[in-house]
């Protein structure tokens, strides 16, 4: 009788238990669902035509709420933009060659949490400079870097010396202006290719 109290008191605990796990769910880490995945293949998306808001300057491409700093003037690229259910997207291409020159990208959504990307073409494939900011946009700032990250694809055998920062232009945060720069030494085996790129980015 003893034996089978106890055994019966072990399976109701088993079930409670279950049933909190169950219910649970993916709530387990509210937080997760407010927090940008760090990734950004950019995809094809939804092209539409590009516009211009008039704050910008020529060397000025806005995004969503961010802009990119290039260096070509405006009135000598095409501006494509594409957009996903995840990002919105900004192909720059010459004019006269129809090349592909710089792929830019911003997160939709997620609040005052950006990913900004930037694709960069390589020997093998391509890979993403990317950045995730904090923005204050009732002061166009940019309030912190939450991180910093180089996304391959594909991924060469070796990487050698990857070094991707994040720095202010005035020299502390918050501020107007986020410049990221990457170091990279890349190593398919067959070839090798060594990256100096970055970035500046705005509050539009």
């Amino acid at each position: 009788m003893k034996k089978s109290y106890i055994v019966a008191v072990l399976l109701a605990v088993i079930i409670f238990i279950s049933v909190l796990v169950v219910d649970s769910g993916g709530d387990m880490n509210p937080e997760l669902e407010n927090t940008i995945v760090h990734e950004a293949p950019s995809g094809p998306g939804e092209v539409s035509d590009y516009t211009d808001p008039p704050a910008l300057t020529e060397h000025q491409v806005a995004l969503n709420d961010l802009y990119v700093k290039i260096p070509n003037q405006k009135s000598d690229v095409d501006l494509t933009k594409r957009t996903t259910d995840k990002y919105i997207i900004v192909d720059i291409t010459d004019k006269e060659t129809g090349e592909l020159l710089y792929t830019y990208g911003e997160s939709a959504g997620h609040g005052n949490e950006k990913l900004v990307f930037r694709e960069v073409p390589t020997k093998e494939g391509k890979v993403r400079l990317q950045m995730v900011v904090d923005i204050d946009s009732v002061d166009s700032l940019i309030s912190k870097v939450v991180e910093t990250k180089v996304v391959y694809d594909p991924k060469p055998k070796k990487v050698e010396n990857e070094a991707i920062t994040a720095i202010s232009r005035s020299g502390e945060l918050p501020a107007e202006n986020i410049e990221v720069s990457a170091r990279l030494y890349l190593n398919w085996g067959n070839e090798t290719q060594d990256l100096y790129e970055g970035y500046e980015i705005g509050i539009i």
